[in-house]
């Protein structure tokens, strides 16, 4: 297992991302419904994304736009379709 950064594009900007690596073919995606970012506040996400990739699943989360280390403006969850659907073929 391992973690690595990525950068991945949604309509023309940088969103930062997460991949926790694992052997499974079948993976998991996290998407913070609010404005935590991917590391959290008290490294939430990390730590749960270590514990499903340590059971074998990789697992991959990221910052929407206008959050974290993401470009853009945050528009709120309801907006964030796009970046959902960019961070599932990243």
């Amino acid at each position: 297992m391992s973690r690595l950064a990525l950068t991945f594009e949604c309509q023309g900007q940088a969103l930062a991302g997460t991949l926790d690596t694992a052997p499974g073919k079948t993976g998991l995606l996290i998407v913070s419904g609010g404005n935590e970012i991917r590391a959290g506040a008290f490294s939430g996400q990390a730590r749960l994304a270590a514990q499903i990739a340590g059971a074998g699943f990789p697992v991959f989360r990221f910052d929407r736009r206008g959050v974290g280390d993401s470009e853009g403006e945050n528009k709120g969850f309801r907006h964030s379709a796009k970046d959902i659907a960019a961070a599932l073929e990243a």
